[in-house]
């Protein structure tokens, strides 16, 4: 009986431990996601931001599914999503409001309830229903427990203090970054959350000096750049700020639309001028390019 017992109680702290391993998660800590998005001047291979999980033509954007493929792929990808409100309140992950192009589903996601949306099934790229639903957002932080940084584009018109006690509810601070539609947005989240990391809209360098006068503090900041690739000196100033700079290389007529034969040059030109981090559609094949 003895033996019994200590067996149970050893089985119970192994488990513990196996626990405590699962939902700990790489970015649990903040000295993680610091670390993560530590600036490197030098730095050869840039972080890959999957633009809606990433997915291919026979896949489903802001999906558990295509987050999990890209994450298995690419472990260090940041997993980018949408993040909306439904009308009673509830946090989806969608990036139209329409319904029509991504579900089968029709008319505004804000304009109908958890309830109905519930229901629907998503769409594969190509417009192939699947069986796939929409993915509660509360869902999407407990599946990724603080493995990969996720970038939450949370879309205007959202309850932002909502959004964010999942978040906490869900440990998982420090294993995101909030994309800021307005300067206010994000001097908002920044004096409730002090360790957050925030992004921005940057059209040109100075732009970094009237977000300070503002009120805005220009660290955990990274800047959203422009899509034409900016001039080297445009990426300098930033970093003599202390602010990694990511560029969106998706979208008609950009890198993503163009053959990989074509387009692997310009991937590479864009972290040569300075950028640290590319926003893409192909995250598994743009990755491939940086190995070394």
């Amino acid at each position: 009986m003895v033996q019994h017992t200590i067996l149970f109680f050893l089985f119970l702290h192994l488990f513990g431990q196996v626990a405590t391993a699962q939902t700990g998660g790489r970015f649990a800590r903040e000295e993680s996601i610091q670390q993560f998005f530590r600036l490197d001047i030098q730095r050869s291979r840039p972080l890959i931001l999957a633009h809606r999980g990433g997915p291919e033509m026979d896949e489903t954007e802001n999906s558990l599914e295509t987050f999990r493929r890209t994450h298995r792929q690419v472990p260090d990808a940041i997993l980018e999503m949408d993040v909306r409100m439904t009308a009673d309140s509830v946090l989806v992950l969608l990036h139209d409001d329409e319904l029509e192009r991504t579900t089968t589903g029709t008319g505004s996601l804000k304009a109908k309830r958890w309830a109905e949306l519930r229901r629907l099934y998503l769409r594969r790229l190509d417009g192939q229903a699947t069986r796939q639903r929409i993915p509660l957002f509360a869902d999407v932080l407990r599946w990724n427990a603080n493995r990969a940084v996720l970038a939450l584009d949370a879309k205007p018109g959202i309850d932002l203090d909502r959004m964010m006690n999942l978040v906490e509810k869900q440990g998982a601070l420090h294993s995101v970054f909030v994309i800021c539609y307005t300067v206010r947005d994000a001097i908002r989240l920044r004096e409730r959350y002090p360790t957050l990391w925030l992004a921005l809209g940057f059209t040109q360098a100075a732009d970094a000096e009237r977000i300070r006068k503002e009120g805005m503090p220009l660290s955990k900041l990274i800047a959203l750049c422009p899509r034409e690739l900016p001039a080297a000196s445009f990426f300098e100033a930033l970093h003599r700020l202390g602010i990694p700079c990511s560029v969106g290389t998706y979208g008609t007529g950009n890198s993503d639309e163009k053959p990989m034969a074509e387009a692997a040059e310009l991937y590479r030109r864009y972290v040569r001028q300075g950028a640290d981090i590319l926003t893409t559609d192909r995250p598994v094949a743009v990755q491939a390019l940086f190995q070394p």
